[in-house]
C-alpha cells in the first residue's frame, strides 16, 4: 500500500507528541531535508550522517522509521493482514541510538474447518517471512523478527472467509482506516519502551519572549 509509509509515520508523530517531546511537524521536515540537503526520499537518509540532518532541522533527536510490511492478501482459504515496521532513536550530534524497537502484527481471516488453525500455524512458523538480506540498519532492531497476532476469525466456508475479508478491505479503504487496526497495535506495542522526552521548561524571568509551552500545558500531555 503506497499510503502505508505515510500514516505509520504521522501516528508514530501524534503519539510522541505526548511523551514530552517538542516535535518539529512532518511538512516541516520535508521542506527542511528538501531544501538544505535535497532528499526526498526515506533511502536517501542512509546517505548522510545523522548529526547532518539534525544540523539541518535544528533539532538534537532523530526517529528513523523502517516500514517493511503493510501488506492485505486476499487468497480465500487464507487471508492475512499485515503491518511491521521498525524505530530508531538517535542522539543527532553524536549519532548514538538511544533506543530502537520493531514488531510487526497480524490479522487472520481463514476458511474451512481447518483453516485457522493450519493458518495460524503457518504465520508462526517462519518469523524471517518477509525479510530480505538489503535491510540494512532495519535488520539489526530488536523485535523486527515478532510477530504479534492480533486476531483470528475463523468462518467455516472458503468462500466466506474471501468475501469478509474483500468487504473489510473495500471498506476499511474507503473509510481511509485501511490496517488501522493493525497498525495502532504495533506502534502502541513498540511505544511501550520508548523513552519519555525531557519535557517543557518554565521560561526563567531573563528569558527572551516567545517561549511559550507546547499545546497541552506544561510537559507536552494535554490535560496535565
Amino acid at each position: 500500500d503506497v499510503g502505508g509509509a505515510r500514516t505509520v509515520r504521522a501516528e508514530f508523530v501524534r503519539r510522541i507528541q505526548h511523551l514530552n517531546y517538542m516535535v518539529l511537524p512532518v511538512a516541516e521536515v520535508d521542506r527542511l531535508l528538501a531544501e538544505r540537503l535535497g532528499i526526498t526520499l526515506g533511502d536517501q537518509l542512509e546517505l548522510t550522517t545523522p548529526g547532518r540532518v539534525a544540523g539541518a532541522l535544528g533539532v538534537d533527536g532523530l526517529v528513523y522509521g523502517y516500514l517493511i510490511n503493510f501488506d492485505d492478501m486476499t487468497a480465500g482459504v487464507y487471508n492475512v493482514k499485515k503491518v511491521r515496521a521498525g524505530f530508531r532513536l538517535v542522539h543527532g550530534p553524536t549519532g548514538r541510538v538511544i533506543w530502537s524497537r520493531g514488531l510487526g502484527v497480524k490479522s487472520i481471516i481463514a476458511g474451512g474447518k481447518v483453516g485457522a488453525g493450519v493458518t495460524i500455524l503457518k504465520e508462526l512458523k517462519d518469523p524471517e517471512e518477509g525479510l530480505i538480506e538489503s535491510m540494512g540498519p532495519a535488520g539489526e532492531i530488536p523485535g523486527i523478527r515478532d510477530w504479534y497476532i492480533a486476531r483470528v476469525v475463523g468462518l467455516e466456508r472458503v468462500g466466506e472467509a474471501a468475501v469478509v475479508a474483500i468487504g473489510e478491505k473495500v471498506l476499511t479503504k474507503a473509510l481511509r482506516i485501511h490496517l488501522k487496526l493493525e497498525a495502532d497495535i504495533m506502534l502502541n506495542r513498540i511505544l511501550r519502551t520508548f523513552p519519555s522526552g525531557p519535557g517543557w521548561r518554565a521560561p526563567a524571568p531573563d528569558d527572551p519572549p516567545g517561549d511559550d509551552p507546547p499545546e497541552g500545558g506544561p510537559g507536552g500531555r494535554e490535560g496535565e
